[in-house]
């Protein structure tokens, strides 16, 4: 079965990276673009020879794909999927999800209430680091979790990243990834705790730097720290667990485990993994290999927002 492909946003990470990995894929087929910047759509549609249009209504109507990759911003998230799914279309949503619950909510909803496959855009769910580090993780308590995304400001003067009535700031847009991967090794959060500041980078209008620490489920508990005014990147887990201490990237994995110590290191595209693993889920209508489905990816998003509402409370947000 071929797979026929739309997509609801052309710029940033479907240029990037989702173009490129479905052009690789056989089985796959871009037959549409649609993104509100004309000159995005047109060049992209030129690229794949399909149409182009401005309105997701009427890519639907036209080219009634079987899967629909959006590629948005969080502020831009508004009937999208939705109708896809009233559709009947599979959707592959980039994170994060939207900018409030309530939308992402609304979203989930229409995901299951019409029985469509949905994948989130957590590749480090698909990294050969993470697999190899559940791996190890699999049969052992974890104790503690300590991750970290440091790094610098997104995009250009005045790019909707560094406002949070757009981005929702650098833990709903970018560290998310390490919140994710947090709850993936250790489970579910019920209690978050941050504190924030913004003495460090003018160029944005939320904290410049974040500290969260989380009590999980199961009793382990873990921390998070994040910056947008670092002047080199650094982002990853360290894990403390019954016999191991790792740490943990996209593409290695190392520590001491039973006593023994590892410096593993991987060459894979996570991007590719996960688009690779969506477009198979499409074309069997089996959605059971799917590591990020919209509902669990929800959970990371509300952890996120609990997070930012720590921040301006001042005080713990029971999840």
């Amino acid at each position: 079965m071929t797979v026929e492909i739309a997509f609801v946003g052309a710029g940033g990470i479907a240029q990037w990276q989702h173009f490129d990995n479905l052009e690789s894929i056989d089985h796959a087929e871009i037959v549409g673009i649609c993104d509100v910047d004309a000159e995005t759509a047109e060049s992209a549609a030129e690229r794949f020879d399909v149409p182009a249009f401005s309105d997701h209504h009427a890519l639907y109507a036209e080219t009634d794909p079987d899967a629909v990759f959006v590629c948005l911003p969080p502020f831009a998230h508004d009937d999208q999927e939705i109708a896809a799914a009233e559709h009947g279309y599979d959707l592959f949503v980039e994170k994060p999800l939207a900018l409030s619950a309530e939308k992402a909510r609304e979203i989930r909803d229409a995901v299951e209430d019409n029985d469509v496959l949905a994948q989130a855009g957590y590749d480090w769910r698909y990294s050969a680091g993470v697999d190899r580090a559940r791996e190890i993780l699999a049969d052992r308590a974890v104790g503690y979790v300590d991750g970290y995304w440091w790094g610098g400001v997104a995009g250009g003067e005045d790019h909707w990243w560094r406002h949070a009535e757009k981005s929702g700031g650098q833990v709903v847009e970018q560290a998310t990834h390490i919140y994710d991967t947090v709850r993936y090794l250790a489970g579910d959060v019920e209690r978050v705790s941050a504190a924030g500041s913004h003495r460090l980078e003018n160029a944005v209008d939320f904290s410049d730097a974040t500290s969260a620490t989380m009590t999980h489920e199961n009793g382990a508990v873990s921390h998070v720290s994040t910056t947008c005014a670092a002047e080199d990147g650094k982002h990853g887990l360290e894990v403390v667990a019954d016999g191991a201490t790792i740490e943990v990237t996209e593409q290695a994995v190392s520590g001491v485990v039973d006593g023994e110590e590892i410096d593993e290191s991987f060459d894979r595209n996570p991007y590719a993994a996960e688009v690779e693993s969506f477009v198979d889920a499409v074309a069997t209508g089996d959605g059971a290999g799917l590591r990020s489905p919209y509902g669990d990816a929800l959970e990371t998003f509300e952890l996120t927002l609990a997070v930012n509402e720590s921040i301006e409370r001042g005080e713990p947000v029971e999840l």
